[in-house]
């Protein structure tokens, strides 16, 4: 390590400004899609200065917009601020791409970093060698990397320990792995100089650079719907339709919506490109196929094709989630707002309306929570309507015809014989005998890899005429908390039995819960498990239900669900489906899931979902087995715990470097 490293760097002040007008004129060009590099020459004297390394911080409207740096052993400060800027202005795959307009409105920060040091001491006297307000920290440990800059600790009042913790969350890390004798802990110094970005812009390149953003005009708009209303006839009869429209705006958006009004209803076919903006007019092309093949899905001729508007929508600024958003910033007149919420997005566009209102609109008429899951945008809007409103979020729906096998050939066989030989060999050859546990948790991953613990879990339990399997949704599909309302759940061989009444009152005693067969259409966390309960309880119906979101109405729900089982004739079995942490080494997975795991066997629910939430664990099933634990101990039925076995991939023959744990467990 470069001696010369240990100590700040002195810049005069003609030094600090040139570091900051070659930053912010390399960021600028960048964005503006021009060649430019940082020459050592352009910094006054100090391009030849060592440094630990540099990041590049843009804001706009006080939320991030990009940060990225360049670090080394160590490293010019021209070349490490000519990497750091480049990247800042294009690599940030965090955010959506940055536009020449937003040059306008961004702020710069320049972090040059010094004094990286090695904290040789061991656990938990690491934290004290931090000083907040000096220090930044960097974390490694095998493939894992995290590093945060010394304000990141003082803009969120954090102590020596939380700085140590979201560094390790940073890295991907359980927030405690900064205790780990594996992990390097690095602590460095840094100093940072800021400016308005457009004001490190050359006078020469303004009219070049700062433009204004662009969209379609309302002539464009009228004739683009015009255009699409065309290509819909032609593409209903399968004649080749007019790709491109001249003259027309053919810029970059993020998303479009093409509204078809027909003689006796209305649809939205919608696209959005969040971090990566799309021609419009290949977009609008693709839309208009999709509104075709729909009218000829609904046997819906072009003779009732009434007239098509569209809403265009472009320069998307996140704000922050819907409990931090800052609609300050929004010029209703040109500007929607746009929310997002597990892949499922709403769009909300009121010329002159408050933008506090809008968003009332949007989470109204998507039923997004306000939690920190709701992400929120402004967006830019062209539109042929007066004003627009449209979404991805479906509403339920409920079918009463059998679920079909979703996953049959993928996470287990789809031949009946082949998979009925499979899962008979799961089980205990002699059996075992039986219990009156109440509740159990299994895995639901492909059967080589989970088959066995699900089995050996499942055989021990006495099942109920009834049962009740709590899974986690995997697809933006459906609402976030659907029951499958099917009669029947299809799969290779011997079916298993739904229950429509039960599943209507399930969702009626626990308001969170809707029916939905599109929630279920897609999901595999519950098919995997059904072939083992029809060989154990072949006369039993399965009542189904996922869940996605929604922490802060557990222990309500679980009240309610409570209940209404102590109202049944007789109790139901419960299941709650999960694997455990996802994609780590062999290793870290077994540390991560221990903790878990241990608060389970404690019955301690709320505190296995507080370690799931701190730690970044990435348990799919957390909220359902939370759920059911939270519901057995209502019931008064959460006295004891049996693991059953904790497995990862790797013991099926996985590779060991990145594998996904399995846990087994009994309760009652």
């Amino acid at each position: 390590m470069n001696k010369t490293m240990n100590t700040a760097p002195v810049f005069s002040e003609a030094q600090k400004e040139a570091i900051l007008n070659s930053a912010g004129k390399k960021v600028a060009l960048t964005i503006a899609r021009y060649e430019h590099t940082i020459e050592k020459e352009d910094l006054a004297g100090a391009g030849e200065t060592p440094v630990y390394g540099v990041f590049v911080s843009l804001k706009r409207f006080r939320q991030l917009r990009a940060c990225c740096g360049f670090m080394g052993e160590s490293v010019r400060l021209a070349h490490a601020l000519d990497q750091a800027a480049h990247r800042a202005a294009v690599d940030d795959i965090r955010f959506p791409v940055i536009e020449n307009h937003e040059i306008n409105e961004m702020e710069m920060e320049v972090w040059v970093l010094f004094s990286p040091e090695l904290i040789g001491a061991e656990g938990e006297a690491r934290k004290d060698f931090v000083e907040i307000g000096k220090h930044g920290l960097l974390v490694v440990q095998g493939e894992h990397r995290g590093l945060l800059l010394p304000s990141v600790a003082t803009e969120m009042k954090l102590t020596p320990e939380t700085f140590l913790e979201q560094t390790c969350l940073k890295a991907h890390l359980p927030k405690d792995a900064w205790k780990n004798e594996k992990a390097l802990v690095f602590r460095f110094q840094g100093m940072v100089f800021s400016k308005a970005l457009k004001d490190t812009v050359p006078e020469e390149l303004a009219p070049q650079v700062l433009v204004a953003p662009k969209g379609p005009s309302r002539g464009d708009m009228a004739r683009l719907a015009d255009h699409c209303y065309r290509n819909i006839g032609k593409q209903y009869e399968n004649m080749i339709p007019d790709p491109y429209l001249p003259g027309a705006f053919d810029g970059n958006v993020n998303g479009a919506c093409l509204r078809v009004r027909l003689s006796t209803i209305s649809a939205d076919c919608a696209q959005i490109y969040l971090n990566r903006p799309q021609p419009l007019q290949s977009t609008l092309l693709g839309l208009s196929q999709n509104a075709a093949m729909a009218m000829r899905q609904h046997n819906l001729k072009p003779a009732e094709l009434q007239k098509t508007a569209l809403c265009v929508f472009w320069d998307a600024q996140p704000l922050g989630n819907v409990e931090k958003a800052d609609l300050s910033s929004i010029d209703t007149r040109h500007s929607g707002i746009l929310a997002i919420r597990f892949g499922k997005w709403i769009l909300g566009y009121a010329p002159g309306k408050k933008a506090e209102l809008i968003l009332e609109d949007v989470l109204k008429n998507s039923k997004f929570e306000s939690d920190e899951a709701t992400q929120i945008f402004s967006v830019r809007v062209a539109c042929t309507d007066i004003a627009f409103m449209t979404s991805t979020v479906q509403k339920p729906m409920v079918r009463s015809t059998p679920r079909p096998a979703a996953v049959a050939g993928l996470f287990y066989p789809a031949q009946s014989d082949v998979m009925e030989r499979m899962r008979d060999g799961f089980f205990s050859p002699d059996g075992v005998e039986k219990q009156d546990f109440a509740g159990a948790l299994v895995p639901h991953a492909g059967w080589k890899y989970s088959g066995n613990l699900t089995a050996r879990t499942l055989e021990q339990m006495r099942l109920a005429s009834r049962i009740l399997v709590f899974a986690p949704k995997h697809h933006a599909l459906g609402v976030d908390w659907g029951v499958c309302p099917a009669p029947r759940w299809n799969l290779p061989g011997r079916p298993m039995e739904g229950d429509e009444n039960m599943s209507r009152a399930l969702a009626e005693a626990v308001p969170r819960f809707q029916l939905d067969s599109l929630a279920h259409d897609r999901e595999h966390s519950i098919e995997v498990i059904l072939p083992f309960l029809s060989k154990l309880a072949p006369g039993s119906h399965v009542i189904g239900a996922v869940m996605q979101g929604g922490d802060r109405y557990l222990a309500e729900s679980a009240k309610q669900l409570a209940e209404w089982i102590a109202s049944l004739p007789q109790r139901p079995s419960l299941i709650a489906s999960s694997d455990m942490n996802h994609y780590a080494s062999l290793e870290d997975t077994l540390r991560i899931d221990q903790p878990v795991i241990e608060a389970m066997r404690a019955l301690d629910p709320e505190e296995m979902l507080k370690i799931v939430r701190e730690n970044k664990v990435s348990m799919c099933g957390v909220l359902p087995c939370a759920f059911m634990m939270m519901t057995l101990r209502e019931l008064g039925l959460l006295n004891r715990c049996v693991t059953v076995g904790h497995t990862t991939s790797a013991d099926a023959g996985g590779e060991t470097k990145s594998v996904v744990g399995y846990c087994g467990m009994l309760f009652c």
